[in-house]
């Protein structure tokens, strides 16, 4: 085999996987809306406050650890180091973790309705993804600011799942169309 057609097919195998690379990169994102397009449904049904409150704080862990994979390149360019990123990240997951499990203790629980926790655990978690996305991870930042867009969903309209089904897909296609873009540029 010549050097020339060596270099041709290595070149060849680069862009599928940059393809592969970029799909990883954006599949947790896109299973992250679909889990919350279906956890916002489930909270405006009438379900089980019991199960609810367990499938929220198990989003939290879930969206935590793919805020800290997101940041993970940022963190590598910043001179603050491995140990005081994941700290943050740590501590700003856990307190997140701790103001969703309190909001559904049974305490609570006595003066507000099962879509009322619900509610407010949207905003809490929409809140904590933006202040993410601020100090790291813009992909987070969006996915915050589609919580808060199904906080407002369940709020004043009474089809909310097919609205957050449209805004997903639109987050998505923004998503994808920057990530393709700023491929491009490269």
């Amino acid at each position: 085999m010549s050097p020339s057609s060596a270099s041709s097919s290595s070149a060849t195998s680069a862009p599928g996987a940059g393809k592969f690379k970029l799909l990883l990169a954006v599949v947790p994102y896109v299973a992250l809306y679909l889990l919350a397009i279906w956890l916002v449904a489930l909270t405006d049904s009438n379900a089980d406050p019991g199960r609810i409150r367990v499938l929220w704080q198990g989003f939290v862990p879930a969206v935590g650890l793919l805020a800290i994979w997101g940041g993970w390149q940022g963190m590598k360019a910043s001179a603050g180091g491995l140990r005081p990123y994941l700290l943050r990240q740590v501590l700003h997951w856990l307190a997140t973790l701790l103001v969703i499990h309190l909001l559904f203790g049974e305490t609570l629980q006595a003066f507000l309705a099962t879509e009322v926790h619900g509610f407010v655990a949207i905003y809490v978690m929409g809140l904590s993804a933006i202040l993410a996305g601020i100090h790291m991870d813009w992909k987070m930042g969006l996915f915050g600011l589609f919580l808060i867009g199904g906080g407002v969903g369940i709020a004043f309209l009474d089809d909310n799942a097919m609205l957050l089904t449209l805004a997903a897909i639109a987050v998505v296609g923004v998503v994808l169309s920057l990530a393709f873009l700023r491929r491009g540029s490269h």
